[in-house]
C-alpha cells in the first residue's frame, strides 16, 4: 500500500502582517490599562488630608502674590477722621514700634491644626462656622441632645456672640487632659464641644452623645463672647470676660483668662481695669486668634492687644504652659469720640472679633469706623467710615482674579435718620477693597434704633458664599423694617449719580422698600438678604417677625450645594436653600437664641438664653442636620 504524502501548508506573508498588527494592538491596550491604573494610584497617593476649614471647592485656588501691600485711597486716610494712636510695650510708652519677630497669619484653611471650629468664625478670615461637609437626605433638623445650664444674676444661658467651640482632639492629647477616664481608656479621637456660658461656667460635652467629658470650669464671671482653643493643638483655652466686676481697688475690671485643659486651672490673664484705655467700660466680647505664638485680641475699652505667649506643650510629659512677655497695647483716639459713652457721640470700644490677612488686622468699633492695622508696627494704615456702631466682625475674602482682598461689613443703628421717623435709621452693608480702603458698593436698610438693651441693624457676621453660591454674601438683620415679607429678587441696577471710581454706592432701596403701617412707622422683624458680591444687587431676601443676632451659618455638601441655617430670637432654628432662600425645615428649641452656632459635619451646637420663645430654660442644644 502506497504511503500518502503529507501536504505542506505554506504560510502567506499577509498572515504575518495580521499577526504583527494584532500583537501590537494587545501591547498598546495593556500599556494603556497600566497607565490608567498608575494615574489612579498617583491621584490617590497625592490627595491632600482635609484641613481644619474644609472648602467646598475641590481644588483650592493659588495664594495671592507675596508682595501685595496696602496702598490706601485718599478717602481712607486716618487723618481725615482725626485718628492717631499711642503704643505701650511692656508698660512703657514708645513713639514708634517694630516687632522683633514678624507676625503674620496664613490663609483661612491654614489657621488651625485641629479639626473643628477653634475660634469665632473658624479662622482669621472669620468666614466659616462649620467644619467638614454635610450629607443631606430628607432636609430636616432634629434635636440630638440637650443640656440645661444656669444663670449668674440676670445673665442666663449663652449670649452674643456665644458660639461654642468644637474640637477633635488626637489620642495623645486626650490621654493627658483632665477628661473622664472612659475617654482615655477608649484610646480614640475625641470630638468635644466647649461652651463658655454667661452663668459663669465653661462646659465640656461629647459632640455625639452630649455626655459631659469633664467637669465644668467654674469661672464665676459672665462670658458673653466666644472663647478660643489654641489652633496649634495645644490644650489651652482663652476666654474673655463680658461683664466687668469690681477689683480690689474698687474699679470695674475685666480680664482675658487662659486655662490649661490638662488641669482645668487658670494659668494666666491680662486686662483688668486698664488705665491706658480712653473708655471707662472694660470688657472682652470678641474672640481672640493666634499666629506665630502671639495672641491677638481687642477690647471694648478701645485697646488693641497682642502678647507673645511663649507657650509650651509636651504631650509625653503631660504638661502645658505659657510664659507671656511682650504685651503690646495700641490705643486709638479720634475726633468726636466719647470716653464715657456720651449720648450723640461716637464711642471707643471694639466688640467685633479681629480679622487678619497676613500682617494686617481689621476691626470695626462702637464709633462706626473700621481700621486696618499693621501687626508688625501697630500703625493704623487706613480708616473707613461705616456710619454707625459696628459689632459685626469683618469678613475677609481673597480675590485671585483681582489680586486683592475684599472685606464685608455691616452696621447697627443708633442714630435716627434725618429723613426717617424718630427711632429709625439706616443699617449699612458694604464691600470694601481690603488693600486700599475703597468702598466697592454700599447698601442700606431701615431699622429701629431700639432701646438700651438692643439696637437694630446688623450684629451678625455675614457669610461669604463658596461652592455653588460663590457669587453671594449673606447678611442677617435685627429690628428691620419689614416690606411685604416675601422672598424678593432685585433687578439689575445702574450706577447712581454718587458712584465714583472707588466703587458704586447705589442705594439698594430702588426695588424693595419697607412698608409703613397705619401709624406711619414700620413693622419690625428679622431680615436675611443675599447680595450679589460683584454688584451688591439683592438676589433673594426673606423676612419674619423674629429677628436675628446669630450669624448666618452655611453648610455645604461634597458637591458644593449650600444650606443656610439661621437661629432667631424667637427660639427657632431654620434651614433654607442658600441659593434661593426657600425654607426647608424649622424647629423650636424653646427660648431666645442670641448665640451663633458651630457645626461639625452633620451636627450643629448652639446655646439659648432661657428667656422668651416658648418658655424653656437656658440650654445647650445639639441638632442633627439630615
Amino acid at each position: 500500500m502506497a504511503m500518502r504524502r503529507r501536504k505542506r501548508v505554506r504560510m502567506q506573508p499577509r498572515f504575518f502582517l495580521i499577526l504583527l498588527v494584532a500583537l501590537g494592538t494587545v501591547i498598546i491596550v495593556l500599556l494603556l490599562v497600566q497607565k490608567v491604573q498608575d494615574d489612579k494610584k498617583e491621584v490617590l497617593e497625592s490627595t491632600p488630608v482635609p484641613t481644619a476649614t474644609l472648602a467646598p471647592t475641590p481644588t483650592p485656588k493659588p495664594a495671592l502674590p507675596s508682595d501685595i501691600t496696602i496702598t490706601r485711597v485718599d478717602s481712607a486716610n486716618p487723618s481725615k477722621y482725626g485718628f492717631t494712636n499711642a503704643i505701650k510695650v511692656d508698660g512703657d510708652d514708645v513713639s514708634s514700634f517694630q516687632r522683633n519677630e514678624s507676625l503674620s497669619f496664613g490663609r483661612d484653611m491654614e489657621y488651625s491644626a485641629l479639626p473643628g471650629v477653634t475660634t469665632f468664625g473658624g479662622n482669621n478670615y472669620r468666614n466659616s462656622f462649620a467644619y467638614g461637609t454635610v450629607t443631606i437626605s430628607d432636609k430636616r433638623l432634629r434635636e440630638q441632645w440637650t443640656k440645661s445650664i444656669g444663670a449668674l444674676g440676670n445673665w442666663s444661658g449663652t449670649g452674643w456672640t456665644g458660639q461654642p467651640l468644637i474640637v477633635q482632639w488626637p489620642m495623645e492629647t486626650v490621654a493627658v487632659m483632665n477628661v473622664k477616664q472612659s475617654y482615655k481608656d477608649a484610646a480614640a479621637l475625641l470630638t468635644e464641644v466647649i461652651c463658655a456660658a454667661m452663668d459663669g461656667n465653661i462646659y465640656f460635652y461629647d459632640l455625639e452623645t452630649g455626655s459631659a467629658t469633664r467637669d465644668p470650669i467654674n469661672t464665676g464671671i459672665v462670658q458673653k463672647g466666644t472663647a478660643c482653643v489654641d489652633p496649634r493643638g495645644y490644650p489651652l483655652l482663652y476666654v474673655g470676660q463680658g461683664i466687668p466686676a469690681e477689683n480690689e481697688q474698687g474699679n470695674a475690671a475685666a480680664y482675658v483668662r487662659v486655662y490649661s485643659l490638662i488641669t482645668g486651672e487658670q494659668i494666666g490673664q491680662f486686662g483688668g481695669f486698664d488705665w491706658f484705655a480712653r473708655r471707662v467700660w472694660q470688657a472682652y466680647d470678641g474672640s481672640p486668634m493666634i499666629a506665630n505664638d502671639t495672641l491677638v485680641y481687642a477690647g471694648e475699652n478701645g485697646i488693641f492687644y497682642t502678647v507673645k505667649l511663649n507657650a509650651q506643650f509636651d504631650a509625653a510629659a503631660g504638661t502645658v504652659s505659657i510664659d507671656p512677655d511682650g504685651l503690646i497695647k495700641s490705643r486709638y483716639e479720634a475726633a468726636g469720640y466719647s470716653r464715657d459713652d456720651t449720648k450723640g457721640a461716637r464711642w471707643y470700644g471694639i466688640e467685633s472679633s479681629v480679622s487678619a490677612f497676613r500682617n494686617y488686622a481689621f476691626f470695626t468699633d462702637n464709633g462706626g469706623r473700621m481700621q486696618c492695622v499693621d501687626l508688625n508696627t501697630m500703625a493704623i494704615k487706613y480708616v473707613v467710615d461705616v456710619t454707625d456702631e459696628s459689632d459685626s466682625s469683618v469678613v475677609v475674602e481673597e480675590s485671585y482674579e483681582d489680586s486683592t482682598i475684599y472685606l464685608y461689613t455691616g452696621s447697627q443703628v443708633r442714630a435716627t435718620g434725618s429723613d426717617l421717623p424718630d427711632g429709625f435709621g439706616y443699617s449699612y452693608q458694604r464691600k470694601i477693597n481690603g488693600l486700599t480702603g475703597a468702598i466697592i458698593w454700599e447698601k442700606r436698610w431701615i431699622c429701629s434704633t431700639g432701646d438700651a438693651s438692643a439696637s437694630g441693624g446688623i450684629v451678625a457676621t455675614p457669610h461669604t458664599g463658596r461652592g455653588r453660591i460663590s457669587n453671594l454674601v449673606i447678611y442677617s438683620f435685627s429690628l428691620a423694617a419689614l416690606s411685604n415679607g416675601a422672598t424678593a429678587t432685585q433687578a439689575e441696577q445702574t450706577p447712581g449719580p454718587d458712584a465714583t471710581a472707588e466703587g458704586d454706592t447705589t442705594d439698594a432701596r430702588a426695588e424693595i422698600l419697607p412698608q409703613t403701617n397705619a401709624s406711619g412707622t414700620y413693622s419690625l422683624g428679622g431680615r436675611i438678604v443675599a447680595y450679589d458680591k460683584a454688584t451688591g444687587n439683592i438676589i433673594w431676601s426673606v423676612e419674619q417677625t423674629n429677628d436675628y443676632w446669630a450669624s448666618p451659618v452655611v453648610v455645604y455638601d461634597a458637591q458644593g450645594k449650600s444650606y443656610l441655617i439661621q437661629c432667631d430670637r424667637g427660639g427657632y432654628v431654620t434651614m433654607y436653600d442658600a441659593s434661593n432662600g426657600i425654607m426647608l425645615n424649622s424647629i423650636d428649641i424653646g427660648s431666645r437664641i442670641d448665640s451663633t452656632p458651630a457645626v461639625f459635619n452633620n451636627l450643629l451646637v448652639v446655646g439659648t438664653r432661657g428667656k422668651g420663645g416658648s418658655g424653656k430654660g437656658p440650654q445647650i442644644v445639639c441638632i442633627k442636620i439630615s
